[in-house]
Protein backbone atom coordinates (compact mmCIF):
# COMPACT_ATOMS: atom_id res chain seq x y z
CA UNK A 1 0.00 0.00 0.00
CA UNK A 2 1.97 3.55 -0.79
CA UNK A 3 1.33 6.86 1.05
CA UNK A 4 -1.22 8.43 -1.05
CA UNK A 5 -3.68 5.25 -0.35
CA UNK A 6 -2.42 4.48 3.24
CA UNK A 7 -3.65 8.47 3.86
CA UNK A 8 -6.80 8.52 1.96
CA UNK A 9 -7.86 5.54 3.89
CA UNK A 10 -6.53 6.34 7.05
CA UNK A 11 -9.19 9.38 6.79
CA UNK A 12 -11.81 7.39 5.59
CA UNK A 13 -11.28 5.58 8.47
CA UNK A 14 -12.17 8.21 11.24
CA UNK A 15 -15.31 8.84 9.09
CA UNK A 16 -16.59 5.73 8.36
CA UNK A 17 -15.30 3.63 11.23
CA UNK A 18 -17.32 3.01 14.59
CA UNK A 19 -15.45 5.30 16.14
CA UNK A 20 -17.21 4.81 19.42
CA UNK A 21 -17.30 1.35 19.69
CA UNK A 22 -19.26 1.66 23.01
CA UNK A 23 -20.19 -0.86 25.13
CA UNK A 24 -23.60 -1.68 26.13
CA UNK A 25 -25.20 -1.15 29.78
CA UNK A 26 -24.85 -5.09 30.09
CA UNK A 27 -21.20 -4.86 28.64
CA UNK A 28 -20.33 -2.30 31.24
CA UNK A 29 -21.09 -4.27 34.34
CA UNK A 30 -19.41 -7.61 32.98
CA UNK A 31 -16.51 -5.23 31.90
CA UNK A 32 -15.89 -3.94 35.76
CA UNK A 33 -14.12 -7.33 36.04
CA UNK A 34 -15.75 -8.37 38.90
CA UNK A 35 -13.92 -5.01 41.10
CA UNK A 36 -15.79 -3.96 43.93
CA UNK A 37 -16.98 -0.51 43.58
CA UNK A 38 -18.82 2.06 45.71
CA UNK A 39 -22.29 3.82 44.57
CA UNK A 40 -20.55 6.89 44.35
CA UNK A 41 -17.56 5.52 42.28
CA UNK A 42 -20.61 4.02 40.14
CA UNK A 43 -22.97 7.37 39.56
CA UNK A 44 -19.48 9.54 38.90
CA UNK A 45 -18.35 6.54 36.22
CA UNK A 46 -21.78 6.57 34.51
CA UNK A 47 -21.51 10.14 34.60
CA UNK A 48 -18.58 10.32 32.74
CA UNK A 49 -19.83 7.35 30.49
CA UNK A 50 -22.61 10.02 29.24
CA UNK A 51 -20.66 12.72 28.62
CA UNK A 52 -18.52 10.67 26.84
CA UNK A 53 -21.39 9.47 24.73
CA UNK A 54 -22.41 12.90 23.99
CA UNK A 55 -19.31 14.04 23.00
CA UNK A 56 -18.54 15.71 26.08
CA UNK A 57 -14.47 14.46 25.75
CA UNK A 58 -12.78 17.76 27.39
CA UNK A 59 -15.15 17.16 30.72
CA UNK A 60 -15.02 13.84 30.66
CA UNK A 61 -11.75 13.87 30.92
CA UNK A 62 -11.75 16.23 33.74
CA UNK A 63 -13.77 14.02 35.91
CA UNK A 64 -11.61 11.14 35.01
CA UNK A 65 -8.50 13.23 36.49
CA UNK A 66 -9.35 11.74 40.02
CA UNK A 67 -10.99 8.56 38.47
CA UNK A 68 -9.12 4.99 39.97
CA UNK A 69 -6.01 4.38 37.20
CA UNK A 70 -6.93 0.91 38.09
CA UNK A 71 -10.47 0.40 36.66
CA UNK A 72 -10.74 -1.02 33.41
CA UNK A 73 -13.66 0.72 32.72
CA UNK A 74 -12.18 3.96 33.37
CA UNK A 75 -9.04 3.18 31.16
CA UNK A 76 -11.88 2.60 28.61
CA UNK A 77 -13.31 5.96 29.17
CA UNK A 78 -10.48 7.97 29.68
CA UNK A 79 -8.59 6.36 25.92
CA UNK A 80 -11.84 7.32 24.46
CA UNK A 81 -11.92 11.11 25.74
CA UNK A 82 -7.89 11.09 25.01
CA UNK A 83 -8.61 9.73 21.08
CA UNK A 84 -11.19 12.05 20.26
CA UNK A 85 -9.19 15.65 21.99
CA UNK A 86 -6.21 14.60 19.76
CA UNK A 87 -4.33 12.82 22.53
CA UNK A 88 -3.37 10.48 20.27
CA UNK A 89 -0.20 9.09 22.03
CA UNK A 90 -1.72 9.43 25.61
CA UNK A 91 -4.85 7.59 23.89
CA UNK A 92 -2.42 4.74 22.81
CA UNK A 93 -1.27 4.08 25.95
CA UNK A 94 -3.97 3.92 28.13
CA UNK A 95 -5.46 1.62 25.44
CA UNK A 96 -2.37 -0.68 24.90
CA UNK A 97 -3.50 -0.66 29.17
CA UNK A 98 -6.84 -2.10 28.60
CA UNK A 99 -5.73 -4.61 26.64
CA UNK A 100 -3.66 -6.62 29.28
CA UNK A 101 -7.66 -6.26 31.15
CA UNK A 102 -10.64 -8.03 31.03
CA UNK A 103 -11.23 -5.81 28.03
CA UNK A 104 -8.72 -6.55 26.16
CA UNK A 105 -10.80 -6.37 22.69
CA UNK A 106 -11.41 -2.87 23.15
CA UNK A 107 -7.98 -1.94 24.07
CA UNK A 108 -6.99 -3.52 20.38
CA UNK A 109 -9.34 -1.88 18.63
CA UNK A 110 -8.70 1.02 19.97
CA UNK A 111 -4.88 1.03 18.96
CA UNK A 112 -5.84 -0.39 15.72
CA UNK A 113 -8.44 3.47 14.77
CA UNK A 114 -4.98 5.34 16.18
CA UNK A 115 -2.51 3.39 14.13
CA UNK A 116 -4.99 3.17 10.77
CA UNK A 117 -5.48 7.76 11.46
CA UNK A 118 -1.45 7.79 11.06
CA UNK A 119 -1.61 5.76 8.01
CA UNK A 120 0.04 2.47 9.43
CA UNK A 121 -2.59 0.30 8.39
CA UNK A 122 -0.70 -2.94 7.91
CA UNK A 123 -0.61 -2.93 11.99
CA UNK A 124 -3.91 -1.86 12.38
CA UNK A 125 -5.33 -4.88 10.74
CA UNK A 126 -3.17 -7.07 13.09
CA UNK A 127 -4.51 -5.19 16.08
CA UNK A 128 -8.54 -5.05 14.72
CA UNK A 129 -8.15 -8.70 13.78
CA UNK A 130 -7.34 -9.58 17.77
CA UNK A 131 -10.42 -7.39 18.57
CA UNK A 132 -12.25 -9.39 16.02
CA UNK A 133 -10.94 -12.40 17.60
CA UNK A 134 -11.95 -11.83 21.38
CA UNK A 135 -15.24 -10.31 20.45
CA UNK A 136 -16.34 -12.19 17.55
CA UNK A 137 -19.94 -10.90 18.28
CA UNK A 138 -19.45 -7.04 18.77
CA UNK A 139 -20.99 -5.55 15.99
CA UNK A 140 -19.03 -2.17 16.33
CA UNK A 141 -15.62 -4.50 15.98
CA UNK A 142 -17.14 -6.17 13.20
CA UNK A 143 -17.52 -3.13 11.29
CA UNK A 144 -14.00 -1.54 12.26
CA UNK A 145 -12.26 -4.66 11.28
CA UNK A 146 -14.28 -5.09 8.08
CA UNK A 147 -13.04 -1.28 6.87
CA UNK A 148 -9.45 -2.23 7.80
CA UNK A 149 -10.03 -5.24 5.22
CA UNK A 150 -11.89 -2.54 2.73
CA UNK A 151 -8.17 -0.23 3.21
CA UNK A 152 -6.42 -3.77 1.92
CA UNK A 153 -8.71 -4.20 -0.90
CA UNK A 154 -10.83 -7.29 0.30
CA UNK A 155 -13.90 -5.98 -0.92
CA UNK A 156 -15.42 -9.78 -0.08
CA UNK A 157 -14.25 -10.41 2.89
CA UNK A 158 -14.90 -6.90 4.02
CA UNK A 159 -18.83 -7.04 3.34
CA UNK A 160 -19.29 -10.80 4.95
CA UNK A 161 -17.75 -8.30 8.15
CA UNK A 162 -20.28 -5.53 7.28
CA UNK A 163 -23.51 -7.80 6.67
CA UNK A 164 -22.40 -9.63 9.78
CA UNK A 165 -22.15 -6.51 11.78
CA UNK A 166 -25.21 -5.29 10.72
CA UNK A 167 -27.25 -9.19 12.06
CA UNK A 168 -25.86 -8.47 14.89
CA UNK A 169 -27.08 -5.38 15.53
CA UNK A 170 -30.08 -4.22 12.85
CA UNK A 171 -29.61 -0.85 11.47
CA UNK A 172 -26.02 -0.35 12.64
CA UNK A 173 -25.68 2.94 10.65
CA UNK A 174 -21.73 3.10 10.32
CA UNK A 175 -21.72 -0.50 8.85
CA UNK A 176 -24.68 0.18 6.35
CA UNK A 177 -22.25 2.72 5.01
CA UNK A 178 -19.42 0.93 4.75
CA UNK A 179 -21.84 -2.02 2.53
CA UNK A 180 -22.62 0.28 0.67
CA UNK A 181 -19.05 1.95 -0.10
CA UNK A 182 -17.65 -1.43 -0.07
CA UNK A 183 -20.40 -2.48 -2.79
CA UNK A 184 -19.05 0.48 -4.96
CA UNK A 185 -15.58 -0.22 -4.93
CA UNK A 186 -16.58 -3.91 -5.42
CA UNK A 187 -18.13 -2.74 -8.90
CA UNK A 188 -21.67 -3.73 -8.09
CA UNK A 189 -22.57 0.30 -8.16
CA UNK A 190 -26.69 -1.09 -9.10
CA UNK A 191 -26.70 -2.97 -5.70
CA UNK A 192 -24.92 -0.31 -3.85
CA UNK A 193 -27.38 1.83 -4.93
CA UNK A 194 -30.68 -0.19 -3.99
CA UNK A 195 -29.00 -0.71 -0.18
CA UNK A 196 -28.77 3.22 -0.38
CA UNK A 197 -32.38 3.55 -0.98
CA UNK A 198 -33.41 0.73 1.13
CA UNK A 199 -32.10 2.10 4.00
CA UNK A 200 -33.03 5.80 3.61
CA UNK A 201 -29.28 7.06 2.83
CA UNK A 202 -30.47 10.64 1.11
CA UNK A 203 -28.79 10.99 -2.54
CA UNK A 204 -26.94 13.71 -1.30
CA UNK A 205 -25.01 11.23 0.88
CA UNK A 206 -24.87 8.71 -1.80
CA UNK A 207 -23.26 10.74 -3.31
CA UNK A 208 -20.55 11.71 -0.41
CA UNK A 209 -20.48 8.12 -0.22
CA UNK A 210 -19.66 7.56 -4.24
CA UNK A 211 -17.08 10.63 -4.05
CA UNK A 212 -15.05 8.49 -0.80
CA UNK A 213 -14.75 4.98 -2.56
CA UNK A 214 -13.41 7.04 -5.83
CA UNK A 215 -10.58 8.54 -3.18
CA UNK A 216 -10.08 4.96 -2.58
CA UNK A 217 -9.62 3.99 -6.20
CA UNK A 218 -7.93 6.95 -7.87
CA UNK A 219 -4.61 6.29 -6.47
CA UNK A 220 -4.63 2.82 -8.81
CA UNK A 221 -7.77 3.36 -11.15
CA UNK A 222 -7.57 7.44 -11.75
CA UNK A 223 -10.95 8.45 -12.80
CA UNK A 224 -12.72 5.19 -13.32
CA UNK A 225 -16.23 6.12 -12.02
CA UNK A 226 -18.27 2.92 -11.17
CA UNK A 227 -21.53 4.86 -10.62
CA UNK A 228 -22.21 8.06 -12.52
CA UNK A 229 -22.24 11.24 -10.10
CA UNK A 230 -24.95 12.34 -9.35
CA UNK A 231 -27.49 8.96 -9.95
CA UNK A 232 -30.85 9.69 -8.49
CA UNK A 233 -32.21 7.70 -6.00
Amino acid sequence: MNKVTAAVCSLAFIILSGCSSMPSSKQIAANNCNQAMSKEESVTLDLIEQQVTEKQYYSALAYLEKAPDSSPRVLRLRAEAQRNTGLLTEAYASYRNLSLSCMAAYGHAGMAKILATRGDIPQAHQQMLKARRLAPSNADIRNDYGFILLAHKEFKAAQREFMTALQLQPGHPVAIRNMVMSLILDGDGRTALRMAKNNGIPSSEFRELLSQANSFKQPTIAGNNIVKRGTAL
